[in-house]
């Protein structure tokens, strides 16, 4: 057996040990390459999953938003994999060098913008002394997901007062060098 091999069985053999599935309120699985994998919510045919790639490495928790299939229609889930798009885990960030407050991160879920499905981050980030305010909004559609992205105003705060719009409590971290 030549090193190339070993190595590349070894590394196919600790994606398989490490990953995670997560079953869905219809009892199906759904597979992920993620490590410390947990589903959040179920939202119009959307899991929303918390995760990170790798256990000893620079990574942070991030979030995932992956299409789930109906069994009944024979229409499987896709694995959440590499190549995923990956969102920000809410929470407060600090400068991985100076351990200065750098980010601050809050994530809904819900009916959080005009009764619609959607997921949204209200982001504070630090640009030299003065700190800017942006919005990440992701709307859910019969027709798949609209993303929209403003900066130095959070229009959607008005939305997220209302009990179906749910806010995922962040953690404190630090910045992906």
């Amino acid at each position: 057996m030549n090193l190339r091999y070993l190595i590349l069985l070894v590394t196919v053999l600790s994606q398989l040990v490490f990953a995670e599935s997560i079953r869905l309120s219809n009892r199906q699985l759904l597979t992920t390459d993620l490590k410390e994998a947990r589903l959040i919510s179920e939202l119009s045919g959307y899991a929303i999953v918390a995760g990170r790639h790798c256990l000893d490495c620079d990574e942070n928790l991030a979030i995932y938003l992956q299409r789930i299939g109906r069994a009944d229609m024979g229409i499987n889930p896709e694995k959440i994999g590499i190549e995923t798009d990956r969102y920000t885990y809410p929470g407060r960030y600090l400068d991985y060098m100076t351990k200065k407050l750098v980010e601050k991160t809050r994530m809904f879920y819900g009916l959080c913008h005009e009764g619609q499905p959607s997921l949204l981050w209200l982001t504070e980030y630090r640009d030299g002394e003065r700190w800017v305010k942006s919005e990440y909004l992701i709307l859910i559609s019969d027709d798949g997901l609209k993303h929209r992205y403003t900066e130095n105003q959070q229009p959607s705060l008005f939305y997220i007062g209302n009990s179906d719009c749910k806010e995922l409590k962040g953690f404190l971290m630090e910045m992906e060098p």
